[in-house]
């Protein structure tokens, strides 16, 4: 193969999702290339299964309700469950302005309802502890539970039976471009990209280690099976968190840090849990002490992100003393039915944060035929649908038209004042 139409770099949520939508389109010859297309280190399949719309920045919500839409019609392929978001807030200031974009979420037909701490117990018996601390909550009840797995794979599979071609275990270890003639001077295109592969059942050194591969694309010559250079006519960097990566290699700055965040699963005996308490009921959670957490399966699964964490591509998990210093405390400290629960297990993945914790998408400056659609901090599922349906218009049409999505160019960045700054942000 030496040719693509439209090459996509990264094979996550969005860059499948790009794929299918451009295939819908009609477009022909798309070609994702990912190193890790099984997910072992996939942000989309590590993420803890939350779907919802409500966010501060219109672009944000927009193309997460035209995602969730989508996972309500193919609820059963996707395990979605509108189960809603019960948001609690402690801090005043943040309630205020939570109040105050409500009404801009419910301009937007979420029906997004604030509630007052005394009437949560009743609403949601789990919570039975620390009300006092509480200003107020939100609960939204289009938001809910989705399965990511289900969602990339249903992106691929539909992609494929419309001719896109998936190139596992490859990456792009070069760029080449040429200068070209443009309305605004001179531009650069890129010309074709090389694509090398890398040998075995999966990209791993001996210890199961990715990280060197991912970093610095240094890979041990005998893991090395070939390089092909395709040449391209348009090209699509959707490599979330290691977008920096491909970005360096074309001369792009990228402000995308690539940071930890841990997920662990928790076992509740039935026995404890408190009169009225039904778990398989409860949607997200979103306690005011940032951590999260909602049903899954016969366990609960629950998120919390260290205020302090460096960036890096980090894929250890603390084990249970992440649990007891971290989760435990959190839970038991808002609800009684909590207080013996026990760790199962956890693992690691990693967020994409931008400097304003909103991605970035659109065409990028300089170039006639680059783009990117990636660092969605946390949301590419959530967005996956707004976003794969808004790039391919673009790709095609040169504009968008389902959903704007002008205000994520990267160019904001060089202006505090159009950042898209996301504060309902775990």
């Amino acid at each position: 193969m030496d040719r693509a139409n439209i090459l996509i770099v990264g094979g996550g949520m969005i860059g499948t999702g790009v794929a299918w939508a451009l295939a819908r389109r009609g477009v022909s010859d798309v070609v994702v290339v990912d190193l890790d297309l099984a997910g072992i280190y996939a942000s989309s399949e590590l993420n803890a299964g939350g779907a919802r719309a409500t966010w501060w920045p219109p672009v944000n919500i927009e193309t997460c309700l035209a995602t969730l839409e989508h996972f309500r019609a193919h609820a059963d392929a996707f395990g979605f469950r509108p189960r809603g978001y019960l948001w609690l807030y402690a801090d005043p200031a943040l309630w205020r302005r939570a109040l105050e974009r409500r009404e801009l979420q419910n301009r937007h037909g979420l029906g997004v309802e604030a509630l007052e701490p005394g009437e949560l117990p009743g609403r949601f018996p789990v919570l039975d502890r620390g009300l006092d601390e509480l200003v107020g909550a939100t609960f939204s009840p289009r938001d809910g539970l989705v399965n990511p797995n289900a969602v990339r794979a249903w992106y691929r599979a539909e992609a494929e039976a419309l001719g896109v071609r998936f190139l596992n275990r490859h990456y792009a270890a070069g760029v080449v471009t040429e200068r070209v003639a443009g309305a605004g001077g001179s531009l650069r295109r890129v010309a074709a990209v090389d694509v090398l592969e890398v040998a075995g059942q999966d990209p791993t050194d001996e210890a199961g280690v990715l990280r060197d591969v991912l970093v610095t694309h240094r890979v041990p010559g005998e893991r090395v099976r070939g390089e092909t250079r395709l040449r391209c006519d348009a090209v699509l960097n959707c490599l979330g968190a290691w977008s920096p990566i491909f970005s360096a290699k074309i001369g792009v700055p990228d402000v995308t840090e690539p940071v930890r965040r841990q997920i662990c699963l928790v076992d509740v005996h039935a026995e404890d849990l408190a009169p009225g308490v039904r778990l398989e009921e409860l949607g997200m959670v979103v306690d005011a002490s940032d951590l999260y957490f909602h049903p899954e399966g016969p366990h609960v699964l629950a998120g919390y992100s260290l205020p302090r964490e460096s960036p890096g591509y980090d894929f250890d998990y603390d084990g249970e003393p992440f649990f007891v210093d971290h989760v435990w405390p959190r839970l038991a400290g808002r609800c009684a039915s909590f207080e013996r629960c026990g760790h199962v297990r956890g693992w690691a993945g990693l967020y994409a944060v931008t400097p304003d914790r909103s991605g970035i998408a659109g065409a990028v400056a300089g170039f006639a035929n680059l783009f990117e659609a990636h660092s969605f901090t946390g949301r590419g599922v959530m967005q996956s649908y707004g976003v794969a349906c808004a790039m391919a218009e673009l790709l095609t049409d040169g504009r968008f038209e389902s959903a704007d999505l002008a205000p994520l160019r990267r160019d904001r960045f060089a202006d505090p004042a159009r950042w898209v700054l996301e504060e309902l942000h775990i």
